[in-house]
């Protein structure tokens, strides 16, 4: 028997319609095989969807790319707290628990979301030459490892290096396969933004992804640190772009804050 699930297209980490990253959140009453799921999202063919279901003291969330299911995602918690706090005006605090396990917290900060993410760490890791050459990068400053996220990290001296690489994204994929995708981040040459980033993934999602929640689990204390703040403002510089308010909370747990758009709603039929 058919049967059909609410399902919502958001833009994440803008105030815009058609920038930032989007997301799809479909509600569910009840689970869903993985193997559906993951249908679902190769359907959708968006970087992530979200399926979230309302378990009494908090909400399920799973996120699925359309490769594999991904262990967190932070413009998706973003899209499904925006639906749930848009479907209840009364609520204003969500609380979330990851496939993997995590326990997240989205609160309303006017406007914006805001999303409490642990705060992850980076461990020293060299990044292949094939890698480097495949994306066209010639000089870095730093190479560090996420062992959370699977994620290597490449910091350049230059934004504008930043925003002008164009890798070869099946030489990249060749050149590693223990990751799951590649932050850039340089600092930021805007006096608006302390730092900037681009995140690749054809390992386990598409070439680039829009904004990346995920990568400033780490990207957030590293600049942090570096630049002597608690409180930073990222700028993905993707082709939609992004904007992301971070902040250090303690050694534990950042915070994610950022506006969040409902494009599209509807029903699936599955």
């Amino acid at each position: 028997m058919t049967r059909s699930i609410p399902y919502f297209m958001v833009d994440s980490f803008t105030s815009e319609p058609f920038k930032g990253n989007p997301a799809g959140v479909c509600l569910l009453d009840e689970s869903l095989p993985n193997d559906l799921m993951q249908s679902i999202a190769i359907e959708v063919n968006l970087s992530e969807t979200a399926f979230v279901q309302n378990q009494g003291d908090h909400f399920s969330i799973r996120y699925f790319s359309p490769i594999m299911e991904i262990p967190l995602c932070g413009h998706a918690t973003l899209a499904s707290a925006k639906v749930l706090f848009e479907q209840d005006s009364d609520s204003n605090e969500i609380h979330f628990k990851t496939g993997s396990g995590l326990n997240l917290q989205a609160s309303r900060n006017g406007e914006k979301v805001s999303l409490k993410f642990p705060n992850y760490g980076i461990v020293d890791r060299d990044a292949p030459q094939a890698l480097l050459d495949a994306m066209g990068i010639e000089e870095v400053l730093n190479t560090a490892y996420n062992h959370e996220n699977l994620e290597l990290m490449i910091e350049l001296e230059d934004a504008d290096v930043l925003r002008n690489l164009k890798p070869d994204f099946a030489t990249m994929k060749a050149s590693i396969n223990d990751i799951s995708g590649v932050v850039v981040t340089a600092k930021s040459n805007q006096l608006d933004f302390d730092f900037e980033s681009r995140y690749f993934w054809p390992w386990s999602g598409g070439n680039e992804d829009p904004v990346t929640g995920a990568t400033h689990t780490f990207l957030t204390s590293y600049w942090g640190n570096k630049l002597g703040k608690t409180k930073l403002r990222a700028f993905q510089c993707s082709a939609r772009t992004g904007i992301l308010e971070v902040e250090i909370l303690s050694k534990e747990q950042i915070s994610i804050t950022g506006d969040a758009v409902v494009v599209m709603e509807g029903r699936l039929q599955i």
